[in-house]
């Protein structure tokens, strides 16, 4: 498998939650469906940067784990939650998990 696994998951959350955005709802991304973009878009270039060393196995799946919550905080804290939010905080999460069950690279 290889070795960029994890950064695939996370690059797709954010390809997803920017589709998502823009299909959904009313057709128009408003500025909270943004951020949750922009935070899916931190979370596949954190993972990406994430050391691939012994001592960090879970860095790059916690990472995607808090930005994940993010997503969450960012759509409740501003305005509520909308159901096109809902779908990008499900899509978030799943990316987490999709992180998470990657295949570890060979590199350690």
């Amino acid at each position: 498998m290889s070795i960029y696994a994890k950064s695939i998951a996370a690059v797709i959350v954010t390809v997803l939650s920017a589709i998502l955005a823009a299909t959904m709802g009313n057709g128009v991304i408003d500025a909270t469906e943004w951020v949750n973009v922009a935070i899916a878009g931190v979370m596949a270039c954190a993972v990406f940067a994430a050391p691939n060393i012994p001592g960090s196995a879970y860095t790059k799946s916690i990472i995607a784990v808090l930005l994940a919550g993010l997503t969450v905080m960012a759509s409740a804290i501003v305005g509520g939650i909308t159901y096109t939010e809902w779908i990008q905080i499900a899509v978030a999460a799943a990316g987490a998990l999709g992180v998470y069950a990657a295949p570890k690279s060979g590199l350690y």
